[in-house]
Order: structure tokens, then C-alpha cells, then sequence
């Protein structure tokens, strides 16, 4: 069986798509994303960093992008951000993992008008049944992690309504291995663990643009 972790700040096994966003540089054949975190705008990546590296080859993803209404830079300033992100998604052919809190009207505004060919898959989810089928609807990407392990958790109710063609799996900035993370979404959805490695994996090859 094969684990895709399509976004985790660590190192690991299997297939995973690590962010070096926070200054951790990328290691020979790693498949690694990079973007401006709405949290960390300033003294991080710049736009024309990003695009050199996309340019490169250096990264298969752009992120974590997105919007975050903790943030203490300006929602404006956020979106003008994201825009740029977009493009060098889009311009470089690829896929968009994106960070959004308290901000969905702001990044469906965003899709409905950009209208991407690039996939944008939304990292962390925890929310709403309705949020949840407006992101579905656009064709966006849901993936879920460390929250599947939280009591009560929105992810653990509305996980069996994620289509198995739209859904990702991670581990983000916790501990836990992604293994553990199949385990439990396997038995929260009611389907066995290689049937869900197997759902998962065919959305890598084709949303990373993969063979074999």
C-alpha cells in the first residue's frame, strides 16, 4: 500500500509533499511546496523567489496560500498576495494547498473569477457541512489530518461526505504518522485501508501529474 501525505512540515516515509516554508531547505528528489503563508507574510518567501523556484523545478506546489482572518496582515493585502500565487500555480502547471480560516467567501470569490485549471486542494479542513459542498461543487480538493483525532470534530462528522475522488490525506505540523492517519479516516468512511490507499494515490498521480 502506498500513504500520499499531500502535506506535512516533516520529513517522512512514503509519498509526502513537505512545506519548506518555514526555512527548512528542500533535500535531493524531495517533493516539496512553497508559498506565502497568510500568517507569515512578512520576512519570508517573495513572490519572485517563488516563481524562480517554480521556474526551477524546486517545488510540485504552491502553499501553503490562502487566507486567514487571525492574520495581522490586511485581508486586501492577503488577497493580492493569493492572486500572485494563482498565477505562478496556473503559469507553472501546478497544484495550489491552501490555508483558509474564517475566510471561504474570500477564496470562492477568488475560484468563481480565476476559474483555475490547476487543482486547489484545501488543507486542515475542519468545517461545515455547507462550506464543505460549496468547496466540493467548485471542484477543490479536501484533505484531512490531525483533526480526525478530535472528539466532536466538524472533519470527523462530514469526512463520508467527501467524494473519494476529491479527498487527500495529511499530517501537517503533528506527530502523527500518516499510517495512523489512513487508519482512522478508513474507519470513519467504512471502507478498508487498501481501497482508501487506492483512492487516494490515483488523486496524486493525477492531480501531481504522475505515471506508474
Amino acid at each position: 500500500m502506498t500513504y500520499v501525505n499531500v502535506h506535512t512540515h516533516a520529513r517522512g516515509e512514503g509519498v509526502y509533499v513537505r512545506d519548506i516554508g518555514r526555512g527548512v531547505g528542500r533535500a535531493s528528489g524531495e517533493l516539496c511546496s512553497w508559498g506565502i503563508h497568510p500568517l507569515f507574510t512578512e520576512g519570508g518567501v517573495s513572490i519572485e523567489q517563488l516563481r524562480e523556484a517554480a521556474g526551477r523545478g524546486e517545488i510540485v506546489a504552491v502553499g501553503e496560500a490562502g487566507f486567514d482572518r487571525n492574520a495581522l496582515t490586511a485581508m486586501e493585502e492577503q488577497r493580492r498576495l493569493f492572486e500572485e500565487e494563482v498565477e505562478i500555480s496556473e503559469g507553472y502547471g501546478l497544484p495550489l494547498i491552501i490555508h483558509c480560516v474564517r475566510a471561504f467567501p474570500e477564496l470562492l470569490s477568488v475560484y468563481k473569477r480565476r476559474r483555475p485549471s490547476q487543482a486547489w486542494i484545501v488543507h486542515g479542513y475542519n468545517n461545515n457541512e455547507e462550506i464543505l459542498a460549496q468547496l466540493l461543487r467548485q471542484n477543490m480538493y479536501v484533505s484531512a489530518g490531525k483533526k480526525l483525532f478530535v472528539p466532536h470534530s466538524n472533519i470527523r462528522r462530514v469526512l463520508p461526505l467527501i467524494p473519494p475522488e476529491q479527498l487527500f490525506l495529511e499530517t501537517d505540523d503533528s506527530e502523527l504518522s500518516i499510517e495512523r492517519v489512513y487508519r482512522e479516516a478508513a474507519e470513519l468512511r467504512g471502507v478498508s485501508l487498501e481501497v482508501l490507499c487506492r483512492q487516494v494515490y490515483g488523486n496524486f498521480k493525477r492531480v501531481f501529474h504522475c505515471e506508474g
